[in-house]
């Protein structure tokens, strides 16, 4: 279907995972089914056993017979082949062999090979895997070993200017879900940010930075640059609510100026920034609600026309007293 430049129903190309979700999508033969995958409150989405599924016979139409459906349900079962772990780790073995490195695209393309994900649950990791068989990816993995410190340091940030602001200015923010961070009165407010410094191309390329912005869609961001080896914060770029496009933030020692941000050295020089331009959005308005009747020159109440404006086109002449 490819070759033929016939896009599936989202008129993209057809890929390998596409067709066995087709085969076995039960719709076909008229069938729901319910409770496939479940998500706990705050946790990740994960995959329901088969026998937990809830089926049901809607109102759907089917258009495969169901005859043929269940014999391709059995020729898949069959083509299942369930490999052992050092037999997985054999054919990855002769694989690097025959190609001299590995990756995503070599493993999932060969044929006899499971699919990375197959090797990423077995083994923990793709890495832990190559490990195994002896092999070193060229890759420079090390930012992805460290994930869980930054988000700690993102945490601790956000804590202690949750402290900061509640010292000085008397807000109550709270950290949010994922600890990166501060809402206050369910309102975004500010965001850590962890960027890491790319690999330069070439001497005369200017340093760049690159960070994962999420769905973050209000409030400051706070921009954490990690120094030339990825190990220690160099310094911190604090950027407007209105500079949000895009998954990922991209920062240049040249980009400053169009993104309006501006550069700080220390912690406690950014907190100063972020709690004074927070104290000017959060400044509390007047307490009389009464509205304030708008004088005319004269110092006298403007008089009401039709909508809400002075008439100017009838003259009221002065009355005159016999």
């Amino acid at each position: 279907m490819n070759d033929a430049g016939i896009a599936n129903h989202n008129g993209r190309p057809w890929t390998d995972g596409m067709i066995p979700t087709l085969l076995a999508n039960e719709n076909y033969i008229g069938k729901t089914i319910y409770n496939r995958t479940s998500r706990r409150l705050g946790q990740k989405l994960v995959k329901n056993p088969d026998h937990t599924w809830v089926r049901g016979a809607a109102e759907i139409e089917p258009i495969v017979d169901v005859g043929i459906f269940a014999r391709a349900q059995k020729l898949l079962a069959e083509r299942r082949v369930e490999i052992p772990e050092n037999e997985m780790l054999l054919r990855l073995r002769l694989t690097l062999r025959r190609r001299g490195k590995l990756n995503s695209r070599i493993i999932n393309t060969t044929l006899g090979l499971n699919h990375v994900s197959a090797y990423v649950k077995h083994f923990g990791s793709l890495r832990k895997a190559y490990a195994l068989i002896g092999y070193e990816s060229p890759r420079d993995c090390d930012w992805i070993d460290k994930r869980e410190l930054w988000a700690s340091e993102q945490a601790r940030h956000a804590s202690e200017l949750a402290e900061v602001l509640r010292n000085d200015l008397g807000l109550q923010p709270e950290l949010v879900l994922d600890g990166i961070g501060l809402d206050v009165q369910g309102k975004r407010v500010v965001s850590f940010l962890v960027a890491r410094r790319l690999t330069r191309r070439g001497q005369d390329h200017a340093a760049q930075w690159k960070a994962y912005r999420r769905q973050i869609s209000s409030g400051l961001l706070v921009v954490m640059r990690l120094d030339g080896a990825n190990r220690e914060i160099e310094d911190y770029v604090l950027l407007p609510a209105s500079s949000k496009s895009g998954r990922y933030v991209w920062l240049s020692s040249g980009s400053l100026r169009r993104r309006r941000g501006a550069l700080y050295r220390k912690r406690g020089a950014l907190f100063d920034a972020i709690k004074a331009t927070l104290a000017k959005t959060t400044r509390a308005a007047p307490t009389s609600s009464a509205p304030s009747k708008k004088r005319s020159k004269s110092g006298q109440p403007k008089a009401k026309g039709f909508g809400g404006r002075r008439s100017r086109r009838y003259k009221i002449a002065p009355m005159r007293v016999p």
